[in-house]
């Protein structure tokens, strides 16, 4: 998706049916469902772009609900 440099967050990559992966620093993968996928990958390419916090908008992102955990 976006090369970023990140303290918590390895990797961000956005799936089929909605899917977003999210892979944590230590390799664990967290898959959410996202109720909006392109506001969401625009916010993040922004997020990016302003080298802002790439952990800290994705914890918003999941405390807004905007990414909703998947159980497996």
């Amino acid at each position: 998706m976006l090369n970023f440099t990140s303290s918590a967050i390895d990797n961000i990559v956005v799936g089929d049916n909605d899917n977003v992966t999210v892979t944590f620093r230590g390799g664990r993968d967290y898959i959410y469902s996202c109720s909006d996928v392109a506001g969401f990958q625009n916010d993040l390419k922004n997020v990016v772009e302003e080298n802002e916090s790439v952990g800290g908008f994705v914890n918003r992102a999941i405390r807004a609900e905007l990414l909703q955990p998947v159980a497996l």
